[in-house]
């Protein structure tokens, strides 16, 4: 039997200025146990996005929930990825800026975890092709986008497995397809 990989991303995101009420409620309902449920298998490796704004009301009212999420990076069963702090999307920013967004996540999560950022979740996974230089220049290897801009490539479904190279200006990024059918299934 061949054996298929699945690789796997989890974006967690709450807007600035959101009710606490709504940011506790998310997290019991929904945050809390999926990562109660990952720590009991050990065995399954994914990666997990959480935006700057939950993780600035993590951080002032339950550091206990980013403490797990520490203790799953150190055992090597989660990547963190990185993004726009604040969620922008980086393509309608001036470079600077989104630049200093990208780097104001990738502190925090070196700062709190001691992970490095390899990946990005991109806001709205909104995609322009001088994001290829914009993140090369950031030192980001991958993001993801919707599936849908591979097929308006040309590209067919059956060859969405695994990852392609894109480049601006000979800075180069790898991206991966999100498959719409799991995106809309898993919430």
């Amino acid at each position: 039997m061949k054996k298929v990989q699945l690789v796997m991303a989890i974006h967690s995101h709450q807007p600035v200025g959101n009710f606490d009420s709504v940011f506790e409620s998310a997290l019991e309902r929904c945050y809390a146990p999926f990562l109660n449920v990952l720590e009991r298998h050990p065995g399954i490796r994914l990666a997990l996005h959480y935006s700057g704004p939950l993780l600035e009301w993590l951080e002032n009212n339950r550091p206990d929930f980013l403490d797990k999420i520490g203790k799953l990076h150190d055992r090597g069963q989660i990547e963190l990825m990185g993004g726009g702090f604040y969620e922008p999307m980086l393509s309608a920013l001036p470079r600077a800026d989104a630049l200093g967004q990208i780097e104001m996540m990738s502190e925090y999560l070196d700062r709190r975890f001691g992970s490095s950022v390899e990946g990005i979740w991109l806001t709205e996974r909104v995609w322009e092709p001088e994001l290829a230089s914009l993140l090369a220049e950031a030192g980001i290897g991958y993001t993801m986008v919707d599936d849908t801009h591979f097929y308006y490539a040309g590209v067919e479904p059956r060859r969405l497995f695994g990852y392609y190279v894109t480049e601006k200006a000979g800075d180069t990024i790898s991206i991966f397809a999100i498959d719409k059918h799991m995106r809309y299934s898993i919430p």
